[in-house]
């Protein structure tokens, strides 16, 4: 029995800069952490048949890898070339649609384990280049970020170049700045989920049409990231809520999907209850609102999201990225 357990990440700064129509002209920027949500995936191999066994929100039995209606555990044990006897489940503390990049976050933890069960160790890099691929290949219009954040973890930023070479650095933040960003940066669900597809594929089409409008938006949001990262490194977290609002009006600029009239009116009025500022993470539409609330505000923002039934998710940062939590095999003694 392999579990791996793997965090979902926060983008901070420079999100959809990793899109691939972007990137490949202009080099992408990502500012993100991982936090204390979960996603695990379990392998086991039952040696009573040589049946393939899938547990998510549906269940699978079926005889080849080629049959197997879950696209992304099809398309990593064809890459991973394990094709019987095995079962795969998995079980996360958000559900899928929501901002925080679960695709990415299954295809690391899964790959991790499959890697794991062949004898197979390998690096961080290589279980977050395999499952962008897949994304890739499967046609997902998924970037960068998610598998090489969730891999890695902790605060980190991503230099991605032309070429899609992706350059890793940790980030110079001190412990008590991470303090202050877990108790101000306050995260909220909004109760709405949403597939990120379409709205990231609109996103690629403007891109690829290179319209002047949403190239200059993408630069103005990977300015905005880098200028959020310094904000961080120089313990001026107030900077980055100011900042968060100037990316979330650009990010709305995007498209009408962004937000909704509700969204907007829970936005106006945590500000008014002294929020500098905030987003709705991932591709918008849904999910979690992230809102940056200066010391003494955080009371009077969560009203206003009390007000609006929006559960409130308190987050600490998780410093370890993609883990293996048990990797045991059969053939060992239970004592």
């Amino acid at each position: 029995m392999i579990i791996t357990r793997t965090p979902f990440r926060i983008p901070l700064g420079g999100g959809s800069t990793d899109l691939k129509p972007y990137y490949e002209k202009h080099g992408g920027f990502i500012f993100s952490v991982t936090i204390n949500l979960y996603m695990y995936v379990g392998v086991n191999r039952p040696p009573i048949d040589d049946l393939i066994r899938l547990k998510y929100h549906d269940s699978e039995t079926i005889k080849s890898p080629h049959d197997i209606k879950h696209r992304l555990a099809k398309a990593a044990l064809l890459r991973t070339g394990i094709d019987r006897m095995i079962e795969i489940s998995s079980k996360a503390d958000v559900p899928n649609g929501t901002g925080l990049g679960s695709s990415g976050t299954y295809l690391v933890g899964l790959l991790s384990a499959l890697h794991s069960l062949k004898g197979e160790n390998v690096s961080r890099r290589q279980l977050a280049e395999e499952a962008f691929d897949i994304t890739n290949e499967l046609g997902l219009p998924d970037g960068k970020q998610d598998p090489y954040a969730v891999s890695f973890g902790n605060f980190s930023t991503f230099e991605i170049g032309t070429d899609g070479k992706v350059v890793v650095s940790n980030t110079d933040i001190s412990k008590e700045t991470q303090k202050r960003f877990e108790k101000q940066t306050l995260l909220f669900y909004t109760g709405v989920t949403r597939p990120s597809a379409n709205l990231l594929k609109e996103q690629h089409q403007k891109i690829k049409r290179n319209e002047g409008e949403a190239l200059e938006l993408k630069h103005q949001i990977k300015r905005i990231g880098k200028e959020i990262h310094h904000a961080f490194e120089k313990d001026d977290l107030d900077t980055f809520g100011h900042l968060m609002d100037e990316h979330w009006n650009l990010k709305k600029s995007m498209s009408h999907k962004m937000s909704n009239d509700v969204f907007d009116e829970v936005y106006k009025k945590a500000k008014k209850a002294g929020a500098f500022g905030g987003k709705i993470l991932g591709a918008g539409g849904g999910g979690f609102f992230l809102i940056y609330a200066p010391e003494g505000a955080e009371s009077g923002v969560r009203e206003v999201f009390e007000k609006y039934e929006m559960r409130e998710v308190p987050i600490r940062v998780d410093s370890g990225g993609t883990q293996t939590l048990v990797n045991r095999p059969r053939d060992n003694n239970t004592i």
